[in-house]
């Protein structure tokens, strides 16, 4: 929902403009009695099923936006951001196989789609919050860089785009974004504001969006109480172990990575873990980053074989996957950057990589001993290196404070007593980058 600006103008990507009129924007070919509906992005069901994945539909064209009337109420831009709605009452969602609770004006309408559950909530407002329970994992990123190009740039001027929260919900991480944008209209410029937050569940991700100025923390506390009430017949296996970190830079939220320890139909044990990051590159955009890692675990801890997958940008960066063979060999193949690689290494010991689980093992052993401590190994990180493992060293000096370094990157913080991460800072510089566990739950 677009507010009309009478003379806005940016100033270094931010929305200069003392004087704004509200402006009841209806949808093309809808009639009144719909218009309530109605924002600026067009919520494209074909795009909002297939999105999530390196070969997602193209965003939905945006509608042109109708002529602004004359201006009513004169208002400023801060005022009309600052807008909330009152306590709204919880109300009941069911679907086939779920069931949820969500806070509305009214109630709900539900439409099952072919790869979703489309739900349309009332807030009272002039546009009502789209919400969609997806049956399959998506990449986190990637489905919310899809959202954001619904702004096509042809019809709309972004001003800011920023993440401001990453919390966890029935143990998977959520994150919320918004984008301010402008429209060029007869009357002058029009803003909006578009909301957005994903919940990361492996079996049953849900992702909300609202497109109007204002109502950001009604907007964050609907998609939280909908996220934390969910219930589903059809919910992953309950992970062994599970923890989520979460990535700021500065006090902005930028990231998470959450992990599982799973046991797989065989009864072998597996690492999963995944991650996205949203690292501003300007004011107006966002680098957006997807990882993950599905690692088969041998009895004594060791890594017997896997895959790592990096995308962004709606492509793979890398695709790899690595095996044992013999005499301590490994063998890898896959693609970065659109480039085969293949090959084999023998790591430096003469013996098979450790994997997290047997890493963060020792390392809760040495944590448990007084002093200081010095354990250095080598560790597989595509990211890093496809082709070798890379040298990485574990520090504690005598304060206590722990040391990581691998390559030219330095991590100094604190260790959990499981031997995970607690706290970090990345010495990179200003703006500070740190790594915080957020959620733990489970043994190693």
């Amino acid at each position: 929902m677009a507010l009309a600006i009478q003379g806005a103008r940016l100033d270094g990507g931010q929305l200069c403009s003392p004087n704004m009129t509200s402006w009841p924007r209806r949808a093309r070919g809808r009639a009144p009695g719909d218009a309530r509906g109605a924002g600026l992005v067009a919520l494209s069901l074909a795009l909002l099923a297939g999105c999530g994945g390196t070969g997602g539909a193209a965003p939905a064209e945006s509608p042109a936006p109708a002529p602004a009337p004359a201006a009513k109420e004169p208002f400023d831009i801060e005022e009309a951001l600052a807008r909330e709605t009152g306590e709204l009452p919880a109300r009941e969602l069911r679907a086939a196989d779920w069931s949820a609770r969500v806070f509305g004006a009214g109630e709900a309408k539900i439409e099952p789609k072919e790869k979703l559950v489309a739900i349309s909530i009332p807030l009272g407002t002039d546009t009502h919050v789209e919400c969609f329970v997806y049956n399959t994992m998506l990449d986190s990123g990637e489905v919310i860089r899809n959202f954001i190009e619904l702004l096509d740039p042809a019809k709309v001027e972004v001003a800011r785009v920023v993440p401001w929260e990453v919390s966890v919900h029935r143990e998977s991480p959520a994150v919320f974004v918004q984008a301010l944008y402008l429209v060029p209209t007869a009357g002058g410029k029009a803003a909006g504001l578009l909301k957005i937050a994903l919940h990361a569940d492996r079996a049953r991700p849900i992702a909300c969006l609202h497109d109007e100025v204002g109502y950001v923390r009604t907007f964050e506390r609907l998609a939280k109480g909908l996220f934390d009430s969910f219930e589903s017949k059809s919910a992953a296996p309950r992970p062994e172990y599970t923890d989520t970190v979460i990535l700021r830079l500065d006090k902005v939220p930028v990231g998470f990575e959450t992990s599982d320890l799973l046991k797989d139909e065989g009864g072998q044990r597996r690492w999963f873990s995944r991650s996205a990051t949203f690292l501003p590159r300007d004011p107006k955009s966002l680098h957006i980053e997807d990882e993950a890692s599905n690692v088969l675990i041998d009895p004594q801890g060791h890594i017997k074989e896997g895959v790592w997958i990096e995308t962004s940008g709606g492509k793979a960066n890398h695709r790899i996957e690595l095996s044992q063979k013999k005499n301590f060999e490994y063998e890898y193949s896959g693609e970065v950057e659109g480039k085969k690689v293949q090959g084999t290494f023998t790591p430096a010991a003469k013996a098979w990589l450790s994997s997290p689980v047997a890493t963060a093992s020792a390392l809760a052993r040495l944590l448990k001993k007084k002093g200081s401590f010095d354990l250095k190994q080598q560790e597989y990180m595509p990211s890093v290196d496809p082709t070798k493992p890379v040298d990485v060293q574990y520090l504690r000096d005598a304060s206590g404070a722990v040391t990581v370094s691998l390559k030219t990157m330095r991590l100094v913080g604190s260790l959990a007593p499981d031997g995970r991460p607690e706290a970090f800072e990345i010495s990179a510089g200003p703006p500070k980058l740190t790594v915080q566990r957020a959620y733990v739950r489970g043994k190693l």
